[in-house]
């Protein structure tokens, strides 16, 4: 890449791509989905939810269950995780590395609820790296795969879209960034690199190889 073609800004998920928080969370979501009547693994949780919002989680559990889901069973899953958060969650491996040696603009846009991206950061030590450029699906009204959140980071962080590249590790997240006509890297993780570059990404495997990769 030539110094013409380099990212001016990046825009990171956050749940799976900056701190490891996508197996606590899913765990528990499998458990308390027994509640429901509903077995799952916290693989099958993952492999369901990863990438989603809280809503699409309900809507799924309704769908899967068969019928409607009690009214406190949404805010004792964000009590437990939150709990769990406290002493489980790391940031991704090579991350805090990688994150210190960045010299362009970086930003946060994730489909998850500001009070949980806000709070995952600071608990990792990651939030101070982004000088509150923290954006949430919650801010466009509409989530990933649609394209707005990534539109809106953009725009807020003073570029055009293919001025930007986004890192991700969900396939929302990878259609998010193609709708939006703005490259995307896929963390090999939650999916194979099949499963992100048959959606639009370039995958990755360490975040210690991010730079070499996007010539910065």
């Amino acid at each position: 890449m030539t110094d013409d073609t380099s990212p001016k800004c990046i825009i990171f998920d956050c749940d799976g791509t900056l701190v490891d928080s996508e197996h606590v969370t899913n765990q528990i979501i499998a458990e308390m989905a027994g509640e429901l009547g509903i077995t799952m693994t916290g693989d099958e949780a993952t492999a369901t939810f990863g990438g989603k919002t809280l809503d699409s989680v309900l809507y799924k559990m309704r769908e899967l269950s068969g019928k409607e889901i009690p009214d406190d069973w949404l805010p004792r899953l964000i009590k437990k995780v939150s709990e769990s958060w406290k002493t489980e969650l790391n940031p991704v491996n090579g991350v805090r590395e990688l994150l210190e040696n960045l010299n362009i603009p970086i930003c946060v846009a994730s489909n998850g609820e500001p009070m949980h991206v806000n709070q995952s950061l600071e608990m990792t030590g990651l939030r101070g790296f982004f000088d509150g450029n923290i954006f949430c699906a919650s801010d466009v009204g509409v989530p990933k795969p649609a394209p707005d959140l990534f539109l809106y980071a953009a725009k807020k962080m003073g570029f055009k879209p293919e001025q930007c590249i986004v890192i991700e590790d969900s396939i929302s997240g990878v259609m998010a960034a193609n709708r939006a006509k703005i490259k995307v890297y896929g963390l090999v993780k939650m999916c194979s690199a099949e499963e992100l570059e048959n959606a639009g990404a370039i995958p990755f495997t360490n975040m210690r190889n991010l730079p070499a990769l996007l010539g910065i």
